[in-house]
């Protein structure tokens, strides 16, 4: 808080004191109105309304308006001054005004000595005593001005178009992503699984069509070997023959997986699978319950939203 600031706050505090000095001697005179002179209470409430006014032009009109508590007691001390007034005025009795006084007074003062009044002198008195009010001639006579009303033109809100920016739709690369992921979290399962299943039978190649078949539903039978195909095709797997010419599933070696990077070449096999064919190899190889267990539900799923 700087000097300036302090003044003014010292400042504050004095006219408070001030004020409150005002109103103590008005309760003063309250308490003396009905029994002291009333000529005299009406110079004390005089000087008590000088000394009031004095202290409101001391301070600004900006902290008046910050410092509320000045007003207030302002208020109360003009308050205060009417309320000793009224009572004083009590005290003094009647004073209405008499007519027939007036009428007395006047006549007394302005009749000539043939008993006439002088109204011209009335007038001259008359106008020495009341203010005269500035006058300024309007250039429109005595013509009854109004102002014109103005007429506001209620704006017409603009209707908004809707845009029909289609259905939304997810972008193409984020659905490619997910099904990328997701196929070879798959494929991860499958070759997890089949790594287990060549470890169990001491390194012996698995028969392919022992490896996908499902006894129990024909699709799943036919996704295994669409799901072995891309194994096949990355060189994870490799697709071998014995000396029946049945197909048979290993997994292939680090040395052979380096090698199958290198080539440019490939080799496309077709195979035929049926119905038919396919309850020929649940029967030939007495398949009881598929040697790939795969959780189709998720898959189903996510295919069906990818669709959508």
């Amino acid at each position: 808080m700087d000097r300036k600031e302090i003044a003014l706050k010292i400042e504050r505090l004095v006219r408070k004191q001030k004020y409150k000095q005002l109103l103590e001697q008005g309760a003063e005179l309250s308490l003396r109105a009905e029994t002291a002179d009333p000529v005299e209470t009406f110079e004390a409430v005089t000087k008590i309304m000088e000394q009031s006014n004095a202290l409101q032009n001391q301070g600004r009109c900006k902290d008046r308006a910050e410092n509320a508590t000045e007003v207030l007691m302002d208020a109360q001390v003009l308050k205060m001054s009417h309320d000793v007034v009224h009572a004083a005025m009590q005290r003094m009795g009647n004073s209405e005004f008499a007519d027939d006084e007036l009428v007395g007074v006047i006549l007394t003062t302005f009749d000539s000595d043939e008993g006439v009044q002088d109204w011209d002198k009335i007038t001259r008195e008359a106008a020495s005593v009341f203010r005269m009010t500035k006058h300024s001639q309007s250039l429109y006579g005595a013509f009854d001005a109004e102002a014109t009303p103005v007429q506001k033109v209620a704006r017409q809100r603009a209707q908004r178009q809707r845009v029909d920016y289609g259905q939304a739709k997810k972008p193409e690369t984020v659905d490619k992503l997910q099904k990328k992921e997701k196929t070879a979290q798959k494929l991860n399962v499958i070759f997890a699984q089949i790594n287990e299943l060549f470890e169990k039978r001491r390194g012996a190649p698995i028969p392919y069509f022992e490896l996908i078949c499902d006894p129990e539903d024909f699709m799943n039978t036919v996704d295994n070997a669409f799901q072995i195909s891309f194994l096949i095709r990355d060189g994870r797997v490799a697709l071998v023959v014995d000396e029946n010419h049945d197909p048979l599933i290993r997994p292939t070696t680090q040395r052979e997986a380096d090698q199958g990077k290198q080539k440019s070449d490939t080799t496309q096999a077709i195979l035929g699978l049926n119905p038919r064919k396919w309850r020929e190899i649940v029967e030939r190889y007495q398949v009881d319950e598929p040697m790939l267990v795969l959780d189709r539900a998720e898959h189903s799923t996510l295919s069906q939203s990818q669709r959508n």
